[in-house]
């Protein structure tokens, strides 16, 4: 069963949409209309059910000398959820090629890089670890991690779900231990992984310690 066929709600004829879209790299609900036998009016319900899942986008464009006309776009976020690029394989073989040249300790730096630049577009703010806990979780969602995070009685948990370079991090468990430090250094905490994909859990965990109280009046933690 392909990905479009596991979608609930996804219809044969808007898979067929779908389809054509990516095809022809754009068309309008007349071309979809001639294409498919069906009607216009039946191709704009369904493009307006695409649209609001946000698989589909819209533009007016001029074509020729007649009248602007509404073309229709498949999204990014469809792109990727229904047309696989396999960014993975090439990744993969890139960095096979990169460890035989210039050795694994190189392709760690990669991974250290790579994730100093994910974490350029977050905000590493002087506040308690519970705010930080949930500002990095909101954003490594963004990112595609489907992150969440929970208080124990020992700390805080972040699980990731989702890994976006999971293929590649079979291959280079450099690409899980660059982020293990990303997190230490984001917490400026022991950070202990609990789950790990690479090696058959659902998802990622990591438990972020709390800092130990001192108490002040016998000097001891």
């Amino acid at each position: 069963m392909t990905t479009m066929e596991r979608v609930e709600g996804l219809s044969q004829t808007r898979r067929d949409i779908l389809r054509l879209l990516k095809e022809q790299g754009g068309a309008t609900a007349t071309a979809l209309s001639k294409a498919m036998g069906i009607s216009r009016v039946a191709v704009h319900h369904h493009l307006d059910w695409l649209k609001e899942m946000r698989w589909v986008s819209a533009r007016v464009e001029r074509q020729g000398r007649g009248r602007p006309a509404e073309v229709f776009f498949l999204t990014e976020q469809a792109q990727e959820k229904f047309f696989p690029r396999r960014y993975d394989v090439l990744a993969t073989v890139v960095l096979d090629e990169v460890a035989l040249e210039l050795g694994e300790e190189y392709v760690h730096k990669l991974f250290r890089r790579y994730r100093q630049r994910l974490l350029e577009g977050f905000e590493n703010r002087k506040v308690s670890l519970a705010e930080k806990v949930k500002a990095l979780a909101d954003f490594l969602s963004e990112e595609g991690y489907l992150a969440r995070w929970e208080e124990t009685a020992d700390g805080f948990l972040v699980t990731l779900p989702n890994c976006p370079i999971a293929q590649v991090a079979k291959r280079f468990q450099e690409a899980c231990s660059s982020e293990l430090e990303m997190l230490e250094k984001v917490f400026e905490a022991p950070v202990v992984r609990q789950c790990h994909q690479v090696f058959g859990d659902h998802c990622c965990s990591y438990l972020i310690a709390k800092p130990k109280r001192r108490n002040k009046r016998k000097g001891v933690l």
